[in-house]
Parts: C-alpha cells; sequence; structure tokens
C-alpha cells in the first residue's frame, strides 16, 4: 500500500528526528506507539521557571514535553502539551502555544528545539499570551531572560535538515509541488544558522508563519538571586552530563566518596579525640580507674605521682635546654647535678622540691594502699595496679574511638542528606565506638604488657601495639557497618578499621622517634590512625557494593549513593535512605529501589513528577547496568556488579 503525504512527512520527521537528537545532551526524545510513530515524549534538561503557590519563583532544571500528531498533521500544527509545571506567557494548564514557531515548513526537529527555548526565554510573546500573568510578569522582568543558556542546535544541523525530504500542504491540503521555485523561509528566532535555509517552494498560496519575537540578544546571562529583587530563588545545576550506558566501569572506587565519607570525618573524629583523651590527663586516667575499682588510696597515689611527674618534667625543660646549649650529654653521669648546683635557676629548683614532695606523699600513699587496701599482699596489688593500668588504656581508647566512630556515623548521614539519618547514624556510630574502643584497650594494654617481656625489640613492641590499636579499630569499622546492617558491608568495614588502625598503632613507635615531644607524637600517631581507620572502611566499602547511583546531573553531581538490600528509598525527606534535600521538585518519599532477589526494581510512590527511567515515565521497572533515572531535577545512573 502506498505511503499517503501526511505518513510521509510524520516518517521525514521520525528519520530527521533519530538524526538530530542521538546522544544529544540537553533533549531526549522517545518515540510513542509503532513506527514511525505519531506521539513523542521529549525530555529537557534545561532551565526553565515556574511559581510557587506562596508566589516564590523557582528553576526547574527538568521538564516533559508531549507532541501529539494529529490527523490534520502538517496541514495544521502537531499539539504540544507540557507535562511538568512552568511559569511562561506562551504556557497554561499544560497546553503550548507554538504559533510564533510554527510553519508547515518547519521540521518537527525545530518545533523540539524551539519548544526547548521557549523554556529557556530565549523566545516568548507577551502580546498574544497563554498566560496573562506570566506575560505581566515576563514584561516587568525581561531583563532577567533568558534564564537558561544552553545551546540546543547540533553542530550540523542545518547541514542534516537539508536531506530530509519534507512534503508542504497548500490550504486545501494537498501537497505542494516540489518542482517549483524555492522561497527563503524566515529563520528561526534561537537558531544557530547564519545562512538561509531552502526548504520548499512556494505557490500562489504562501506556507503560515509568523513572525517571531525577538530577544535582545544581550541579555544572553543566567538568572541570579540578586537580579529576582526579592523573589526567592533556588538554582540548579546548568547542564546534564552525556549518560553512556556502555562507560561505566562495574566495580568503579570512587575516591571521591572514600575521602568525603571516610578520611575527612575520621580526621576530624581522631584530631578531636585525641584533644579530649589529652584532657583526661595524657592519654591515660589511672586515677579514674582506681577510684573505679574502689581504691581510694591507690587513686591518690596515681595523683600524686602524675603531678611529680609534671613537675619533674618542667624542670627538665630547663636542663635539657642547658646541655644542649653547653653541648653535654645529658646521659653523662653528674650532668644533672652540676646543672643544679652551677646553673639551674630558682623556678627550675622549685619544681624540683614539688616533685620530690609529691613523690614523698605517692610513696606514702602506696604504702597506706598496700596495708589497708590490699592486707600487705604484693600480688594483689600488683594485680590491682595492672588492672588500673588496663582501664585507665581501655578508657582512653574509648575516647578516640568514640570520636572517630561518632564523626564517621555524622558524615554517613550528611553524605546521604539527611540531618535526621545523621543523628541516629551518629548515636550508632558512638555507641558502638566507646563499648569497642574500651575493650580493644584494655586488651592492648594486657597484650603489650605480657607479649613484650623485659627488653622487646622495635619491631616486636610495633607489632603488638599495633595489634592492640587494631582491635580498637576493628570495632569503630564494625560501628560504621552496623549503620547499614549488612553481612558483607560490616564484614568489609570491620576489617577497613582493623588494617587501618595496625598501621597507625604499628608506626607509633617510630613516629615518637621522629618526634620526640610525647604529647606531639601521640597526637600524630591517632591521627594517621583515625586518617587509616577512614580510608580503610571508606575503600573496603566500596569494594563491598553491590549496587549503587551515581548522579551525573543535579546539586550533587558526581556522588554516589550505594543500594541497600531490601528498600532504598529516595525523596527530600531526612527519612529516606537517599535525601535529594535541594531539590525542590523531588517528592517527600519520591520512589524506591527494592532488592527483588538479584533484580533491583525502581517503583514511583505516585509522585507528580514522576519517576523516568531512559526517558520514559514508569510507575515499575527492573533496572539493569547503565539506566538513567530522572528524579526531579536530578538524573542518576544504576550500577550494578
Amino acid at each position: 500500500m502506498a505511503m499517503t503525504a501526511r505518513m510521509r512527512r510524520i516518517a521525514s520527521d521520525y528519520e530527521q528526528i533519530k538524526k538530530d537528537f542521538a546522544g544529544h545532551k540537553n533533549i531526549i526524545v522517545t518515540p510513542i506507539g509503532e513506527e514511525p510513530p505519531e506521539k513523542y515524549h521529549v525530555t529537557y534538561f534545561v532551565n526553565g521557571i515556574y511559581l510557587l503557590p506562596d508566589g516564590r519563583i523557582e528553576t526547574q532544571g527538568r521538564h516533559e514535553v508531549e507532541i501529539t500528531l494529529h490527523a490534520d498533521y502538517p496541514r495544521y500544527k502537531p499539539i504540544c502539551k507540557i507535562l511538568t509545571p512552568i511559569w511562561h506567557p506562551n504556557f497554561r494548564d499544560g497546553q503550548i502555544c507554538i504559533g510564533d514557531i510554527w510553519g508547515a515548513g518547519e521540521s518537527l526537529s525545530d518545533i523540539i528545539i524551539n519548544i526547548g527555548d521557549m523554556i529557556q526565554y530565549k523566545s516568548w510573546n507577551s502580546y498574544s499570551p497563554l498566560s496573562a500573568d506570566a506575560a505581566k510578569w515576563a514584561m516587568d522582568n525581561k531583563h532577567l531572560f533568558p534564564v537558561g543558556n544552553v545551546e540546543l542546535h547540533i553542530a550540523d544541523y542545518a547541514s542534516a535538515k537539508d536531506t530530509v525530504d519534507i512534503d508542504l500542504f497548500d490550504n486545501d491540503g494537498n501537497v505542494m509541488p516540489s518542482e517549483d521555485s524555492v522561497t527563503n523561509v524566515t529563520e528561526s528566532p534561537v537558531s544557530t544558522s547564519s545562512s538561509e535555509e531552502t526548504i520548499a517552494p512556494a505557490v500562489a498560496a504562501p506556507v503560515a508563519w509568523t513572525e517571531p519575537i525577538k530577544q535582545d540578544a544581550g541579555n544572553d546571562f543566567e538568572i541570579t538571586a540578586e537580579e529576582l529583587a526579592g523573589i526567592e530563588f533556588v538554582p540548579t545545576a546548568q547542564r546534564m552530563q552525556t549518560v553512556s550506558h556502555n562507560g561505566t566501569v562495574k566495580g568503579k572506587i570512587n575516591f571521591k566518596t572514600v575521602l568525603v565519607k571516610g578520611l575527612l570525618w575520621a580526621l576530624i573524629g581522631a584530631f578531636l579525640g585525641f584533644g579530649v583523651s589529652e584532657i583526661f590527663e595524657g592519654g591515660g586516667n589511672s586515677v579514674s580507674a582506681a577510684k573505679l575499682l574502689g581504691y581510694d588510696d591507690l587513686a591518690e597515689y596515681y595523683e600524686y605521682t602524675e603531678k611529680a611527674n609534671d613537675a619533674f618534667a618542667e624542670a627538665n625543660k630547663e636542663f635539657e635546654s642547658y646541655c644542649k646549649k653547653n653541648g653535654i650529654n645529658p646521659e653523662k653521669d653528674g650532668a644533672f647535678l652540676d646543672w643544679y648546683s652551677d646553673s639551674a635557676s630558682t623556678k627550675a629548683k622549685n619544681k624540683l622540691d614539688t616533685y620530690l614532695d609529691y613523690s614523698e606523699k605517692a610513696s606514702d600513699a602506696l604504702d597506706d594502699s598496700y596495708e589497708y587496701e590490699f592486707h600487705s599482699d604484693e600480688d594483689d596489688i600488683i594485680a590491682a595496679m595492672k588492672k588500673c593500668t588496663r582501664i585507665s588504656t581501655g578508657i582512653w581508647a574509648a575516647l578516640i574511638a568514640v570520636f572517630i566512630g561518632l564523626f564517621l556515623g555524622i558524615g554517613e548521614g550528611v553524605f546521604y542528606g539527611s540531618k535526621e539519618k545523621a543523628f541516629k547514624y551518629a548515636a550508632i556510630g558512638a555507641g558502638i565506638s566507646i563499648v569497642l574502643g574500651f575493650i580493644s584497650g584494655d586488651l592492648a594494654q594486657l597484650m603489650y604488657a605480657e607479649m613484650l617481656g623485659d627488653d622487646p625489640s622495635d619491631i616486636a613492641a610495633a607489632l603488638i601495639r599495633g595489634l592492640g590499636w587494631a582491635v580498637m579499630g576493628l570495632g569503630i569499622g564494625l560501628a560504621v557497618g552496623l549503620i547499614k546492617p549488612e553481612k558483607k558491608r560490616i564484614l568489609f568495614c570491620a576489617i577497613g578499621g582493623f588494617v587501618g588502625a595496625f598501621i597507625g598503632g604499628f608506626l607509633f613507635n617510630y613516629v615518637c622517634n621522629v618526634i620526640p615531644n610525647a604529647i606531639a607524637a601521640r597526637g600524630v600517631a591517632i591521627v594517621i590512625m583515625g586518617a587509616l581507620i577512614g580510608v580503610g572502611v571508606g575503600l573496603l566499602e566500596q569494594f563491598a557494593k553491590q549496587a549503587w547511583l551515581k548522579v551525573i546531573r543535579g546539586e550533587f553531581e558526581g556522588k554516589e549513593y550505594l543500594v541497600f538490600a531490601g528498600t532504598t528509598s529516595i525523596g527530600n525527606n531526612g527519612k529516606n535512605t537517599i535525601v535529594l534535600f535541594k531539590d525542590k521538585l523531588v517528592g517527600p518519599h519520591h520512589c524506591d529501589i527494592v532488592q527483588e532477589g538479584s533484580k533491583y526494581v525502581v517503583v514511583d510512590c505516585g509522585t507528580p513528577m514522576g519517576t523516568i527511567v531512559n526517558g520514559r515515565k514508569t510507575a515499575r521497572q527492573v533496572l539493569k547496568q547503565g539506566d538513567a533515572i530522572a528524579i526531579g531535577n536530578s538524573v542518576l545512573v544504576f550500577n550494578t556488579k
């Protein structure tokens, strides 16, 4: 059966569209129905604006348009409807007035591109509007336009159009003969081509054409909050990146995620943990440990001992300075006495007197503890003192662990965009970390005391300390893993914490050799440990991931979100797993990604904007590697191993 003139035109439009929009960065054209299609769904990723009920103007970066080629097309213009909110003189109640851009000689590609320019306010008509209110606003604010600067014309657009055979119709609906003379048709107001376009011959009845209202080319700038003069304005991303279904590398490590979720927050936690631990008396608190065990005299002994050590340390600084200045070996016999008798200041001598006084008090307190608290049983008091040292080390480790776990939990919540989750994850991270940190510190001290012996080698001391710290790191890793309890994730996070802390503990003694100041050395080693825990947890979490979403367009472009077992909810409400809180077009609970066996299914939650997968609105769809999911102004690519 011979193809009618109308169907030839529709087929030509279809071929043209495939040429023009294959791989287009900002326009996705999806045919609906049998080929050649008589309906299209068009998704634009350009900036437009819409009006909120409270009168605020807000940008929108994604727009959905439906184009229907009715029975009288192309004699009459196609039916164009917009499915998303917009504030524009030539749009109202879903209708689009294309009278200014329509002519029978215009291809459907022209119409699609010109609608995109209308959305950006590159083309608009306030004198014959559909929306009088929008027209009045536009006339008062025309200095703001265009609101988007995306060039929608492809590089070879003009030359491509010339290759398409387009039938034109006269007023009686008859095809105009192609042998007649050629007439130049006025260029579209947004065309990038400077040459005149030869499209078809003219006959007595000219092609219908309405000259568009042209905008000042000098107004080619972005709309800004300042320029809106009191109207609230929420900026959005400016461009959509190309979605490549074949370019996603499976299992690729996202180092940005490791940095943001792991390293950064772990460093903050380690630094604060070190600071607080030092406030609690130099990395350990034997006084508190003895009081907890009910040994008041022994607590007094530890208190006086610490005060004596502090006083001696201050006097010793002057002695070491004296030795350095005079080239004297501080270990030389008689060096200290020579300094004391000849050069020691009054302040230093007073500190030494204080040292002797507190040392005597410490000795008396220890005698009292031995006699009254342990009934002169030497084994009991030695066992109690070892226990105090273990508990004090446990307190120290708990203080370090609680801050690292706390901030890794905060980082997890912040990364997923939820303040509510940040508090929740922080509580989980801190709670588990403080318990396991204390246990690890206690075990580490026990190992250190029992395994080192009297004169351990440097490597043996480093290994044992590393193992002790590794137990603490294991606890922190478990805490982070339990924030999102999946077996593989918990295991990998725990391993990451264990390995990171082991390396930090192993390096501790060597850091001390490089940095003579004990407090500074301890601080550097703890920060290194924290950083390595963060990196270890982050890296191994990346290895453990089974499915994830990468944002390729929107406010969070470049971020990567894990898709968890069960249901991963997405919305702008803080209760969701993934919170796109900056995107006002995302519903409170927009959609879910549900794991069903080995498959992942995206399920829309009945939102007005809908959930778009590869350019098609869907209520439920099984996802495959590389699928592009449009949610509000954001585009996320689904990846799976």
